[in-house]
């Protein structure tokens, strides 16, 4: 159990910050892409 913690304290020293809000920014973009192409909420704004 020692040897599993010391290497992921190990990998995620490893971890850059900028890599994480990369991550982080292509996520949102996915999101806001997927909120684009949503079907409307039958509020009469959208096609039957």
């Amino acid at each position: 159990m020692k040897k599993q913690f010391a290497l992921f304290v190990h990998l995620t020293q490893k971890i850059n910050r900028q890599h994480v809000q990369l991550a982080l920014t292509l996520a949102t973009l996915v999101l806001l892409v997927i909120g684009v192409g949503a079907p409307s909420d039958g509020a009469g704004t959208g096609p039957r």
